[in-house]
């Protein structure tokens, strides 16, 4: 399966498919603060760019939800 490209902010990721789509995702942290492998919970899905990367600007100046694990 061909994942496109991908953006990362500390625990996001979104992920652009060939399709056009584009899909915001979560992990959990590590200890260290870095993204752990393993299943990841979608945050949004969207269809254009500016919607995702708007979604991301906000996740950039939300207060810290997503506990580390």
């Amino acid at each position: 399966m061909d994942r496109g490209n991908v953006m990362e902010l500390s625990a996001y990721e979104l992920i652009r498919y060939p399709s056009g789509q584009l899909v915001l995702t979560r992990s959990n942290l590590t200890p260290s603060g870095t993204p752990a492998s393993g299943p990841r919970d979608v945050v949004g899905v969207y269809a254009n760019e500016k919607d995702a990367q708007s979604a991301l600007a906000r996740l950039r100046t939300a207060p810290a939800s997503h506990p580390q694990q």
